[in-house]
């Protein structure tokens, strides 16, 4: 395959976590214990929040990959601890959580969408940027070990999946961890409102761009989630972990 020098600078910055040995997946102890994604499994285990894992923006699927094997491994190594030998009902539950959670990735599987209003003013983004086919995607999924039975790829302009429907149509009940890699403020901005019904107390939200547009609070998912956390009846949102120079997350918790 031939890539432009950008775009290898790109893939080897996301799967340089990435490791396979006689084709399982393996996230180095050091780098997996530094992410946002390794923290958020790890609250979201030790808290038994009910839900599954949704992302919105799936490019090639490395952030999906990461997410299914980290949070993966803390579920399952929780509900095999025994130092809680006499609290079966705590690891049960874990392993309940695990067993019944999805991993849903929403994708254009286009690129980004032509740029509109606030959007316009970036120096990164494109239309078009970021594409990549979803039988690729699927292909690296497998490739790294990922339970495709677990996974759910909802492919089309979040305008048109981002909807009531695809809800009733999957039973979503509730979101454990949401990663937001939209870019920009109408895509988060749709995808905010998306999620609104599937929040409990205890959902980790996690934008993979918080500091884009130079990290002006006015622009791209900043915009949005502040915009967004408004209207939001019955939850607090409590600034959790960041990461590297552009992610920053957010528990919701519910109002006392």
């Amino acid at each position: 395959m031939n890539l432009s020098p950008t775009l290898r600078q790109h893939m080897k910055r996301w799967l340089r976590p990435l490791r396979t040995t006689a084709g399982r997946f393996v996230i180095p102890v050091e780098t997996r214990e530094s992410t946002i994604l390794h923290k958020a499994a790890e609250i979201t285990s030790s808290e038994h929040i009910e839900g599954d894992y949704i992302e919105f923006g799936v490019f090639r699927g490395s952030t999906l990959i990461q997410a299914y094997h980290t949070i993966r491994e803390s579920y399952l190594r929780r509900s095999a601890d025994r130092t809680r030998i006499h609290q079966p009902e705590y690891r049960d539950r874990v392993r309940e959580l695990w067993d019944g959670m999805r991993f849903f990735g929403f994708d254009s599987f286009q690129g980004l969408p032509p740029l509109s209003g606030f959007d316009v003013q970036t120096r990164d983004f494109a239309a078009g940027k970021f594409r990549c086919g979803q039988e690729e995607c699927l292909r690296n999924l497998r490739k790294h070990g990922v339970d495709l039975a677990k996974v759910i790829l909802l492919a089309g302009w979040f305008a048109d999946t981002c909807r009531d429907e695809t809800i009733r149509r999957y039973r979503m009940k509730s979101a454990a961890i949401v990663h937001i890699d939209c870019d920009l403020y109408e895509s988060t901005r749709t995808v905010l409102g998306f999620i609104r019904p599937l929040l409990v107390d205890g959902t980790v939200l996690v934008f993979d761009d918080w500091y884009s547009f130079r990290g002006n609070p006015a622009l791209g998912e900043q915009r949005a989630f502040h915009e967004w956390r408004e209207t939001v009846e019955g939850f607090v949102f409590v600034e959790y972990q960041k990461e590297g120079p552009w992610r920053n997350s957010f528990i919701a918790s519910r109002r006392l």
